[in-house]
């Protein structure tokens, strides 16, 4: 059923929580997990041009390219066909949905905060993007913390 599965990181614990549920429909529809993580762009103001210029931590980048490759070990070693993928942008959840497209993803799981209300105003839901704008299945898993 699901040849490929996307999961979405950022590199905290909470975001970590949706690889067993990964893993297990993985195990069960002998899927690939596809690693993948968006280190944003960091805007540089008071450009000359008038125009705010982006660039990439390179650190953050390859902090993240170590942190997936060291989960798809794990992930490898528990017998799973692994890769890993990490890409730069602005908007974290275009990026997501692109690359499930691109890379022929037939599930995105990621994990939420589960906030509501102001809390989910102010600070903006990348899951709730993804939900309501990916054409990919989605499975969300919820955090308990």
């Amino acid at each position: 059923m699901y040849k490929k599965i996307l999961v979405s990181l950022d590199g905290s614990e909470l975001a970590k929580k949706a690889l067993p549920q990964a893993e297990k429909l993985a195990h069960t529809f002998g899927s690939e997990i596809i690693l993948f993580q968006v280190v944003p762009f960091m805007p540089i103001y008071g450009s000359p041009e008038l125009v705010t210029p982006l660039i990439i931590d390179e650190k953050q980048k390859e902090a993240a390219e170590r942190y997936l490759l060291g989960l798809g070990e794990e992930l490898k070693q528990r017998g799973l066909k692994v890769s890993a993928t990490v890409k730069t942008g602005q908007q974290v959840a275009v990026e997501i949905i692109d690359f499930a497209k691109e890379s022929g993803a037939d599930l995105i799981v990621m994990c939420t905060h589960g906030r509501s209300g102001i809390t989910r105003w102010v600070l903006g839901s990348i899951a709730l993007k993804v939900l309501t704008r990916a054409e990919t299945p989605i499975l969300l898993i919820r955090s308990k913390d």
